[in-house]
């Protein structure tokens, strides 16, 4: 069955060396606790229910933020949206929650919303943020890592924690059980990483640095594991226009003016929009592998890379690369790291979510600052909102901060997450 091509791509990233060493142990059946990963499988119609707006509610498991006018976007992970009023930063409070089955990513312009739900694009009407409208759906658009003709496409993974005796055979920190695959919580593996009122939204919003849609002027780049697909937003229905084969392992998107930045987890690479309804390669530059989003500037791409089961690697660093002289890019300092994550840049800072946020001056890129240290706060992702404010997701929750003293940044509010 086709979903085995999924779990190749977790386990093709559990560390070598982690392997090795549990196959070196003297003792054979043992009793070990696991993370135990069951295939989710929806029918064609379970992928196709388009959006329910619902009253609001709890966060529980946030993904990718998105920010634009007094309101911010958070993705609640294969659920859907939550809604939040941020008129007034210091008491952010959640207005709707809109229902989106199989929701990851999202853009928005003016007031229609693209979101992809499992495996298509959905462009949705938002000028009544209470009662959203499903204007159109493009269909397989985005590609699921298996279908089996009995139980449909192959659409996630449920992590349960076993403790059981295991055999000779599988005394590996990872193994598998026809279509289940079993890690171990005592290993060096992990999954990691990866899963209102008319007329006030208007403009193209800001996303993180994990965002995988981007708009630019008249159209939307969307990637997925492997392709960058150009859409053009002018109608009432995002059109396709294009579809260009990156390379394996793309998970980023930073449009920044007449370029697109993509991440992958071996290298960045760089297309010019200058015609934007078909980009064009223009650059690329290889570095160590690992789960990799970007950011620039008009001068320098700053990159992060850390490891993980799914970042094939085993580095942490930052790298800063210079791209003033496209297509010529030059790697010109790495920066170690914890682990770092999500980033973002002003002119004269870096804001980074590594052991907490750690903001650095970087009026001078290859002799960064840092300027403090935020410990003892989930972070995943951060967006500028502006050279003051931050946006702040993580896994325990949304947090807002004032930064216009950066050695000295203060919490604004905290949307905090229910177990």
């Amino acid at each position: 069955m086709k979903h085995k091509n999924l779990l190749l791509f977790i386990i093709l990233g559990i560390s070598v060396v982690s392997t090795l060493g549990s196959c070196l142990r003297d003792d054979c059946n043992s009793t070990r606790t696991f993370f135990r990963y069951d295939p989710i499988y929806k029918t064609l119609a379970e992928c196709r229910v388009g959006i329910n707006p619902l009253p609001a509610r709890e966060m529980r498991h946030p993904g990718k933020i998105y920010a634009l006018g007094n309101y911010l976007f958070i993705n609640e992970k294969q659920e859907g949206i939550h809604v939040v009023d941020n008129s007034d930063p210091a008491n952010p409070h959640s207005i709707a929650f809109w229902s989106i089955p199989g929701n990851v990513d999202i853009a928005i312009q003016d007031q229609m919303l693209y979101a992809d739900q499992y495996i298509d694009l959905l462009t949705i009407d938002i000028a009544d943020l209470q009662n959203p409208q499903l204007v159109c759906r493009s269909e397989n658009v985005f590609p699921l890592f298996g279908f089996d003709p009995q139980r449909g496409f192959l659409v996630d993974y449920q992590q349960t924690d076993v403790t059981e005796e295991v055999s000779c055979e599988e005394r590996n920190d990872w193994f598998q059980r026809e279509d289940i695959l079993f890690l171990a919580a005592d290993g060096n593996v992990n999954i990691g990483g990866i899963t209102g009122a008319s007329g006030l939204i208007s403009g193209t919003g800001i996303a993180g640095s994990y965002a995988r849609f981007g708009l630019f002027g008249e159209y939307l780049y969307t990637v997925d594991q492997s392709m960058l697909r150009t859409w053009s937003v002018i109608g009432a229905c995002a059109a396709k226009l294009d579809s260009v084969y990156v390379g394996w392992n793309i998970e980023t998107i930073f449009p920044w003016k007449d370029r697109l930045f993509l991440g992958s987890q071996t290298g960045v690479f760089i297309y010019n929009n200058s015609n934007p309804a078909h980009p064009v390669l223009e650059s690329s530059f290889s570095h160590a592998s690992g789960c990799d989003p970007v950011v620039c500037d008009d001068k320098y791409a700053y990159v992060t890379i850390h490891d993980g089961t799914a970042c094939n690697g085993t580095f942490n660093q930052l790298d800063i690369i210079d791209i003033e002289s496209l297509p010529s890019t030059t790697l010109l300092k790495t920066y170690q790291m914890k682990r770092p994550f999500g980033l973002s840049v002003t002119n004269e800072h870096l804001f980074l979510c590594d052991d907490g946020l750690k903001i650095f001056d970087k009026t001078d890129p290859l002799n960064l600052k840092e300027l403090s240290h935020l410990r003892g706060i989930s972070t995943y992702d951060v967006i500028a909102f502006s050279d003051s404010h931050l946006l702040l997701i993580g896994d325990d929750g949304f947090y807002q901060f004032d930064v216009s003293d950066p050695a000295n940044p203060k919490q604004i509010s905290h949307l905090p997450v229910v177990k």
